[in-house]
């Protein structure tokens, strides 16, 4: 029982690479070939990046004779990477899949479909510290002097480092599902989460070489911090050089600490399991006693997107970055301007493009929210509610396409505005900045909206496929990266035929006027076959 349902785990993660989500038909040999070439070329893509990293420190540690903090530090980042990359998923895999009340009501020990879940865990883990250990191990094979015997070690800890950041990623999904249970704004809750550790890790992406500076100018200080502070580090790094005694330790601690991980996540499965599936089930109601149809529906798709941590931070993730931006470009004002004068002189022409800087930056940043493109499919199984409910298909769209202006605009427009103050733009300038983004936005949410309605999929397990693995989704983030960047190419071949501003004004207009053309369509014929869905 416990290998057919970890087969069917596992069959469901990889679905969409052997079934097309939209029609439920299954790929053909070309289209399934096709999808691993790219999802391996990816892996390679960033297997080089870290192979790169592994270059940078180890050309100093492993020449002056510090082989194992050379492994120490690719293995602390090795179980950074598998943590970041698992732990967004490990809360829904564990608690939150759809078949959790089929499979609690069959003659199934909780514990079973417990180690289902986390054998899942356990493979993302195993894929995501992978990208990090592997190419570490390379380097360390082409370069270094490397014994049989910590060859050997090498390869065991690839798996041993996947299972103890499993047991990392089980406790952190562990803690936001035991929250998530005792407060009202669950997702918020998680979002919150999910933005510190992304703000953490790109901090440390824009700060890497300096901190590699530092780590090579300290090392032995660093390795003698970590011997004492962070000894199972020291343990890992220790076996990986060939250590037998730091191997014993380091794997008696890893499978230590799973076994009591696991028998503390089998007592509080079922509980929290089924806690958090009945809460779910609260979400999403639409009252149109109380207020107007129009009003019902669009507070209906707000509590929609609110509810999922997976649609806010995969579909909203612009409208917190660009207030962020704008202040940090506020309070480093004084070195934005020593920047612009530098430029100024290499560029004489570069000022007249300085509005196109203001639209472009915010466009594109507002370009990754798109929050229209996946609110058909995600409808899901629950579609049939509106079509019984007494409003039309015109109205539901129009619903989708306000929130999608209502959440992108305010953000937009404030970081549109701070720019153009930072840039020293004129007050008309900043207003045609704010015109040229209403527009975009206007005519990117209805572009959206267009490709959901003759594209949906309602065939999905996880939301995550209709928002993060959906093509209607690249097609809308793309488009709203090509538009700024075509408008920035044709406003630097007409800088002497047309002002900024009156080029901003042109282009806003034609915007303006595809996305009434949209939106006309979706109020008529959009909305007849939303209908029929």
């Amino acid at each position: 029982m416990l290998k057919t349902l970890i087969k069917k785990q596992y069959q469901e993660c990889f679905r969409s690479y052997f079934v097309n989500p939209k029609t439920g038909k299954r790929r053909t040999k070309g289209g399934i070939i096709g999808m691993f070439v790219f999802f391996t070329a990816v892996m390679l893509f960033l297997a080089g990046m870290f192979f790169g990293l592994a270059f940078l420190l180890g050309d100093g540690l492993i020449g002056a004779g510090m082989q194992w903090l050379y492994f120490v530090l690719m293995g602390i980042l090795s179980v950074l990477m598998g943590a970041f990359g698992s732990v967004f998923n490990t809360y829904a895999a564990l608690y939150l899949s759809k078949d959790n009340e089929m499979l609690l009501a069959m003659p199934i020990p909780p514990s079973q479909i417990l180690l289902t879940r986390m054998s899942l865990v356990y493979g993302m883990s195993l894929m995501y510290s992978g990208i990090v250990w592997i190419p570490a191990l390379i380097y360390a094979w082409i370069f270094a002097t490397v014994s049989v015997q910590a060859v050997v070690f090498q390869v065991l800890l690839i798996f041993l480092i996947a299972l103890f950041v499993t047991v990392i990623t089980c406790v952190l999904g562990w803690v936001v599902a035991l929250i998530a249970s005792r407060v009202k704004n669950r997702s918020f809750v998680i979002v919150v989460i999910s933005l510190v550790l992304f703000a953490g890790y790109y901090y440390v992406c824009l700060n890497m070489m300096s901190i590699l500076q530092k780590l090579l100018m300290n090392a032995e200080a660093l390795g003698e911090g970590i011997r004492v502070w962070a000894n199972v580090f020291y343990q890992l790094g220790k076996a990986a050089a060939g250590d037998g005694k730091a191997m014993l330790i380091f794997s008696g601690i890893t499978l230590i600490l799973y076994g009591i991980c696991f028998f503390l996540l089998s007592r509080s499965f079922l509980h929290i399991a089924t806690r958090s599936h009945s809460e779910s089930k609260k979400a999403g109601k639409l009252s149109i006693k109380s207020k107007g149809a129009s009003s019902a529906l669009l507070t209906r798709e707000l509590r929609r997107f609110a509810s999922s941590p997976t649609y806010m931070l995969n579909c909203g993730l612009g409208i917190v970055i660009l207030p962020v931006m704008a202040i940090f470009a506020l309070v480093k004002r004084e070195v934005l301007d020593a920047v612009l004068t530098g430029m100024g002189e290499m560029l004489p022409w570069i000022g007249t493009l300085l509005p196109m800087a203001v639209v472009v930056i915010v466009c594109m940043c507002s370009g990754l929210n798109a929050v229209s493109t996946p609110s058909i499919s995600l409808e899901g199984k629950y579609l049939w509610i509106l079509h019984t409910l007494p409003v039309s298909g015109k109205m539901v769209l129009r619903a989708k396409l306000r929130l999608h202006l209502w959440l992108n605009l305010p953000a937009a427009l404030f970081a549109a505005v701070v720019l153009g103050i930072c840039l020293k733009l004129e007050a008309v300038t900043i207003l045609l900045c704010c015109l040229f983004i209403l527009a975009f936005l206007w005519l990117t949410g209805a572009f959206g909206l267009m490709l959901g309605v003759l594209r949906p999929n309602f065939q999905w397990t996880s939301e995550a496929m209709p928002i993060k693995q959906s093509l209607n989704v690249m097609i809308s983030i793309l488009l709203g990266f090509a538009l700024p960047i075509l408008a920035a190419l044709g406003c630097y071949w007409t800088r002497n035929l047309l002002s900024a501003e009156a080029y901003l004004g042109f282009v806003a207009l034609l915007q303006a006027a595809a996305a009434l053309g949209l939106t006309w369509w979706l109020n008529t014929k959009g909305g007849a076959k939303f209908e029929t869905l």
